[in-house]
């Protein structure tokens, strides 16, 4: 169970009722993506990042001459930091890709004025992830290694959401749209 800051325990509430968070601490391991380059910019991606201002800094930053951007993010910042990264990669054709997930340990330090002993200490393995793009090749034999979208060519659709079956079902007649916006009728 998590306490949020502020958050009233049922059964303690009398002792836990001023709890509250004031430090949070994570493990400074270093980036599961060895060998950087010493003027890679790291972007570090959280919950309440603005998107369109991450972007719009690797971009210029990019546009720059940067060679090489790392973003991390973890918790609930993971699905905004792919979010960036896909954007980013969807404007800058010809970006790889290399993506790595682990986990962090982080330290909550909490406290409460009303009691004497000290404050109570949480650790938390927290999902994390790092991704870098790049616009120099990197090892495709690499775990994680996504090549660039060759241009003009369109995303895949993951698990073949926009795929047509092969024949339809003989016991309903249905419309379907193709790829192409024509609609096809069957009996």
């Amino acid at each position: 169970m998590e306490i949020q800051p502020g958050q009233k325990l049922k059964g303690n509430q009398d002792k836990c009722s001023n709890l509250r968070k004031v430090l949070l601490t994570e493990s400074n391991n270093s980036h599961p993506i060895p060998g950087l380059a010493p003027n890679t910019l790291h972007m570090r991606v959280k919950e309440g990042s603005k998107i369109h201002s991450i972007v719009r800094i690797a971009t210029a930053r990019i546009n720059d001459g940067i060679r090489q951007v790392v973003f991390t993010g973890s918790g609930r910042g993971i699905t905004k930091t792919i979010t960036c990264v896909e954007i980013l990669k969807r404007n800058m054709v010809g970006l790889h890709q290399l993506c790595k997930v682990y986990y962090k340990r982080t330290n909550q330090n909490w406290e409460n004025p009303q009691w004497e002993a000290s404050a109570p200490v949480v650790e938390k393995s927290v999902p994390a992830i790092c991704i870098l793009l790049s616009i120099d090749p990197l090892d495709p034999q690499e775990p994680g290694y996504q090549p660039p979208q060759a241009p003009g060519v369109p995303p895949q659709s993951p698990g073949g959401l926009l795929s047509v079956p092969a024949s339809p079902s003989p016991k309903h007649t249905a419309k379907r749209l193709c790829l192409d916006g024509q609609i096809e009728s069957h009996l």
